[in-house]
Formats: structure tokens, sequence, C-alpha cells
């Protein structure tokens, strides 16, 4: 479950009233999904709080799309609309990602040699 304080931040960067609880749910589960997908991502077991930003973006992204998650390309009168791939809701942190854990290989592992 969603912590309180995470909470009323994501409701009043999406311009939702602090006591509509209407979207509580949805919002804990779009919390879930990002957690689980940055988890799969970086191969942690538990996110630091220095990356909650990052959990908060990508459900303000998620939150967005409500109601038309399959769409790719939409243009009406002029209006365009995309949406990004799962695969690219953290792209614009990659550089941060790649550094902290290495997803692009830059981190070597440390071992160990043994002289017999």
């Amino acid at each position: 479950m969603i912590d309180t304080q995470r909470l009323k931040k994501i409701k009043r960067r999406l311009g939702i009233v602090p006591d509509d609880t209407k979207e509580d749910d949805l919002l804990s589960d779009l919390v879930d999904d990002a957690e689980s997908y940055f988890k799969t991502l970086t191969g942690s077991a538990e996110i630091g709080s220095k990356y909650n930003f990052m959990i908060e973006n990508v459900v303000y992204k998620l939150y967005g799309r409500k109601g038309s998650e399959g769409v790719t390309s939409e243009t009406v009168d002029g209006y365009s609309v995309t949406y990004q791939d799962w695969d690219n809701l953290f792209k614009p942190y990659m550089a941060i990602l790649n550094k902290d854990f290495g997803l692009d290989g830059s981190q070597r592992q440390k071992g160990k040699v043994t002289f017999l």
C-alpha cells in the first residue's frame, strides 16, 4: 500500500483534491506497477528513496494514459497522441540507472584471483 505522504504528493501533482479517494486504489496499483518494473529493470530487491522521483514520474505518465493504454499513435483534427512503450518509461533516467546499476555493462563485478 502506498504511504499517505507519497499519495498526497502524487494527487497534488495530478490535480486531484486530497480528500478525493476515488482514485486511491488506481494510484496504488500504478505505484506498484512502476516499482515492479523498476525492480525488474535494475535487478534490485528494494528501491532506495533517492529513486522515488522516478517512480512518481512514471506514475504520472501511466495515469495520463488511463483509458487509452494501448494507444501507440493517434491523430484527430491535428491533435496527436503517441505513448511510450513500457521499455521507455524509465528512458529519461537511464543515465542515472546505468551509473548506479551498470545496466549498460559499465560496472564490472569485483572478483578475486587465486594463484596456486
